[in-house]
């Protein structure tokens, strides 16, 4: 009497792995999606750092040379402009008053820069007003 014994298995079947596989696959693709939102978010962050630095670069330039600016020995012109710009070519400094129209102890200092990733319809730039005492006559 030849009894047949049926053989059970245990462990995992290739459909199980096949849907673990998936799934990690799924998890794992969203992971390296909001690692590259943060990593856009961490830039934008950098550069508005940046962008404030060369704005307050601009102020102490300023300071600098309030005397002379408030005296007349130097003039508010597109030299003095170009001497308070950023150092990297990827911010765009500008001035209120513009280069010309005197010196009257109020300065507009606009820092812009384009990151062509951030989508979300900000504009990439700080703004600082700054207002100088009356230290020389």
């Amino acid at each position: 009497m030849n009894t047949l014994k049926a053989i059970r298995q245990s462990g995992f079947t290739l459909i199980e792995v096949l849907i673990a596989l998936f799934l990690s696959t799924i998890i794992l693709l969203g992971l390296a999606a909001a690692e590259l939102k943060s990593l856009q978010y961490a830039t934008n962050s950098f550069n508005y750092t940046l962008s404030l630095v060369q704005a307050h670069n601009a102020v102490e330039k300023t300071w600098s040379k309030l005397c002379d600016l408030q005296t007349g020995n130097i003039s508010y012109d597109n030299d003095f402009v170009t001497n308070v710009q950023p150092q990297f070519a990827a911010y765009t400094l500008t001035l209120a008053p513009a280069a010309g129209a005197g010196f009257n102890n109020e300065l507009e200092v606009d820092v812009s820069w384009n990151d062509a990733r951030m989508v979300d319809g900000l504009e990439s730039r700080i703004r600082i007003d700054a207002m100088f005492p009356q230290v020389c006559s």
